[in-house]
């Protein structure tokens, strides 16, 4: 860190910015007062050159950026694929045929978003308009990565996206904390308006570049040299001084007069005059190929640029800012900064009365808003309301109540309309990836709708029609992706299991230039459509495999059927040995038989899968059905929590073995049904003091079923746990809920069991019955009429002379029906709204 003291650093700093052939300017991305002095400047001096920080391979989009037809917001993307593995020492020299298999190399992607009032697109724009060259001057993005010494990526790291204009060293600069703390300001963004877009317009422009000058410099003393290089900030300086150089010399050489202006991210600007005047050598040059780096013009959106969205570089509320810019040029000053916030003051009590929102917003808490918003801008010294001025104002006379509930709400629809939904336009003609120009080719290939922003329904018949079996492929390899073209509505859950009688998929389809954008940005996994899911599956392969919260046999196996239903079956190889590692040290027994059931649907398999072709699947389910009889040890102990899972897998478990072949068959790898009783053996004998009673009376009823237990053996059972004592309710009630989850017949075939519970019941006081009542609902809730029918008549027969009444009535007539569903929708309706009920198949 620099010796000298911060006021003579910064005053000789300031005296080096403006020369007589090149001017420093420093800016903040996306700052509508630097893009306003930025646009003043350029037209008074005309420089013959505007330098502009951003991979130098972006100056071939410059005449697309500034096209008229060019509709902000829009983003250069730009992506980095290290097929050399330069970010592996031990494999430097190794070629992507040698990488490890399953695994594509490391994947990197960065934007560069710009919107109207972006400083560095106003300066391209006006410098044109003055007649000026223009360029991108900073490290292309595969040179930023490699630069990051101090964070070497893993092979298998997932793509990671980056911002190419971020403002992270001023955001995390110690001195811009304190200043901020010592001006009252609540965080970086309020501290910003503050300094620098109030009142813009009465500073001379000379005056807010040393300004905000002097700012960055004293935020960078925050940083060590050895910090700066391990970040990559120093080659990227050194690169941009070396343009700046061969810009200056260029001039020289072609007699062309006027100033050289190098527009920059503060952070840089004030170490570019030294690296420019000391020649520092640029950081040698990375030989790219073809294959390797893309970048590409795109749709972007507001919601995107909004730093509360999550865009770190990005100023929050664009779409407020936006509002402001127009202002800004067309008087030179932001004068009507009083009825822009009133506008949008107006604009959100009205979307809130639309909306039906919580908070009732008359008109005179619109106008106690507006005069709250100009209040607090004059008490705060600003020209007009700034954006936290307007949120101040919202907040005080828009919100009545708590501002964690009804507030909330509010504040939610107040950031989407500051963020704003506006999504930008690219000019006709502009060069587009292979992953867009190959789903353009499909879509005309399977006669899909790609001319129309009309929405239609499509119902594929995935069984029939080998043409449908291909548009469904590409639907959900376009979901894997996140490219909004096709929605799912209906139709076959193989991953989970659901709605498997179901022969068609039904989906809503709707071209939209989101579906394009989108595309692009999933350009870093492949050039088309097939390689890119596959890239991307194979990443979620990687973190499945590097997951370290445990092994998930369900989740690896759902990965293999997934590979199978997007119609990847070539990376079936890479995800075979990791469901064997899964299911060897699944500890979860309702994982593993999870995992079984879905091997089981891929061994079945036709059309719509077509995985007929796994041979190692009938072995997988052979390795994960051994591992679930192991794991039965340990189920009768389970927590509360995982009693109704252990059931259900217990039941599975009992069908799948119904439907493979016996160890005696001619295959090759039948399930041996011995293990599995012998498990459930086990379960039934372990002590009563520690284990879940549910689990025991499934485990039983199972036995049962199967023809192992005799019916005196499970009246032993289920008495033993009846004659619990009234203290142990959860005994009596689990066992009989447990028996009813898996052989429901015994309630009235074994009439013996039905005695033992009768005189359970006939032994309780009403207090204790009442008390097991609600888990005694639970138990006998999958009974179906007929069956409570028919254990009532039993029942009856042992009470002989008494009067249980109507247990089930056939004699409604049709307004009590309708009233009886009409009262079913509303608590349903009521249990959805609360979230208690995701919808009506949950």
């Amino acid at each position: 860190m620099t010796e000298l003291s911060p006021r003579p650093f910064v005053t000789e700093l300031l005296a080096k910015l403006r020369g007589e052939r090149v001017c420093y300017f420093p800016v903040r991305h996306h700052s509508p007062a630097c893009a306003a002095h930025l646009r003043r400047w350029i037209l008074t001096h005309r420089p013959a050159s505007v330098l502009v920080e951003g991979p130098a391979s972006f100056t071939s989009h410059i005449d697309s950026l500034i096209d008229e037809r060019c509709t902000c917001p829009v983003a250069l993307y730009t992506t980095f694929i290290d097929k050399r593995r330069r970010l592996s020492a031990a494999d430097a020299q190794a070629d992507e045929e040698n990488a490890e298999p399953g695994f594509g190399p490391p994947r990197f992607a960065a934007y560069y978003p710009f919107c109207d009032y972006s400083p560095e697109l106003v300066a391209l724009r006006t410098g044109r308009t003055v007649g000026a060259r223009l360029r991108f001057i900073d490290l292309e993005y595969a040179e930023m990565v490699l630069a990051r010494l101090s964070q070497p990526q893993s092979e298998r790291e997932p793509v990671r996206i980056d911002s190419l204009a971020a403002d992270e060293h001023l955001r995390h600069s110690e001195y811009i904390r304190s200043l901020a703390q010592r001006m009252g300001c609540r965080d970086f963004n309020e501290l910003w308006d503050q300094l620098f877009e109030s009142g813009w317009d009465s500073i001379e422009t000379e005056v807010f570049m040393d300004r905000l000058a002097a700012y960055c410099a004293m935020a960078r003393l925050d940083y060590t040299p050895e910090r700066l290089a391990a970040d990559g900030t120093t080659a990227r300086e050194a690169c941009m001084a070396a343009a700046i150089r061969d810009e200056l010399n260029h001039n020289e050489s072609e007699k062309r007069s006027g100033m050289v202006l190098v527009v920059t991210g503060g952070f840089h600007t004030v170490a570019l005059p030294d690296l420019v005047a000391q020649e520092s050598a640029r950081p040698r040059p990375l030989a790219l190929g073809e294959e390797e780096v893309g970048n590409w013009l795109m749709r972007y959106s507001f919601d995107q640029l909004d730093a509360l969205a999550g865009y770190a570089s990005g100023m929050p509320s664009p779409a407020y800012y936006d509002r402001l810019w127009p202002a800004m040029i067309e008087s030179g000053q932001a004068t009507q900064g009083n009825r822009i916030a009133a506008d949008l003051i107006i604009e959100i009590r009205r979307l809130a009365r639309e909306r039906n929102l919580p908070t009732t917003i008359s008109t005179p808490d619109a106008i106690a808003a507006v005069e709250m918003t100009q209040a607090l801008a004059a008490l705060r010294g600003h020209a007009w309301p700034l954006r936290e001025d307007v949120l101040d104002g919202i907040r005080s006379c828009f919100i009545k109540g708590e501002m964690g509930t009804e507030g909330q709400l509010l504040m939610r629809l107040v950031r989407q309309v500051l963020a704003g939904d506006r999504v930008g336009k690219v000019p006709p003609g502009t060069a587009v990836p292979p992953i867009v120009s190959d789903f353009q080719h499909e879509a005309r290939r399977l006669r899909l709708p790609v001319d129309s922003v009309e929405r239609r329904e499509m119902v594929l018949d995935l069984y029939r029609n080998a043409n449908h079996r291909q548009i469904s492929r590409l639907f959900h390899r376009l979901d894997l992706l996140g490219a909004p073209f096709a929605g799912f509505l209906s139709g076959p859950d193989f991953a989970q299991g659901h709605g498997l009688d179901r022969m068609q998929e039904h989906w809503q389809v709707c071209w939209s230039p989101a579906t394009e954008s989108a595309l692009i940005e999933a350009s870093v996994f492949g050039p088309t459509i097939e390689d890119a899911a596959a890239g991307k599956l194979r990443q979620q392969i990687a973190q499945l495999e590097d997951e370290e919260q445990g092994r998930n046999s369900a989740a690896a196996v759902a990965l293999l059927i997934r590979a199978c239903r997007l119609g990847l079956h070539a990376q079936a190889a890479s995800i075979i040995p990791l469901i064997d590692v899964h299911i060897a040290h699944d500890p979860a027994f309702a994982s593993v038989v999870s995992g079984l059931a879905q091997l089981e649907l891929l061994a079945h398999s036709r059309e719509p899968l077509e995985a007929t072709h796994l041979t190692a699947v009938p072995r997988l389910m052979s390795v994960a059905y051994l591992r679930a009889c192991r794991l039965m040890e340990d189920i009768a102990g389970c927590p509360d929590d995982s009693v109704d899972a252990i059931m259900a897998a217990l039941r599975t478990l009992r069908e799948v073995l119904a439907g493979s072949p016996r160890a005696n068959a001619d295959d090759a790898l039948p399930l041996d049904a011995d293990l599995f009783h012998q498990g459930l053996r086990r379960v039934v004998e372990s002590p009563a003091d520690k284990a879940h009673a549910a689990v025991i009376g499934a485990a039983a009823g199972i036995l049962y079923g199967a023809g192992i237990f005799s019916e005196a053996e499970l009246v032993r059972v289920i008495r033993g746990y009846l004659g619990g004592t009234a203290s142990d309710i959860r005994k009596c009630t689990g066992i009989l809920r447990g028996l009813l989850a898996t052989a429901r017949e015994a309630a009235w075939q074994v009439v013996e069991l039905i005695q033992a519970i009768d005189e359970q019941f006939a032994a309780w006081d009403d207090k204790t019955f009442l008390g097991a009542l609600p888990e005694l609902r639970l138990a006998f809730t999958d009974l179906t009429p007929r069956e409570v029918s028919q254990v009532a008549d039993h029942i009856s027969q042992m009470h002989p002379g008494a009067n249980l009444g109507e247990l089930v009535h056939m004699d409604l007539d049709e307004a009590e029906v309708r009233f009886a569903l009409e009262i079913t929708q509303r608590v349903r309706e009521t249990l959805r709204i609360d979230g208690l009920q995701p919808g009506d198949d949950s």
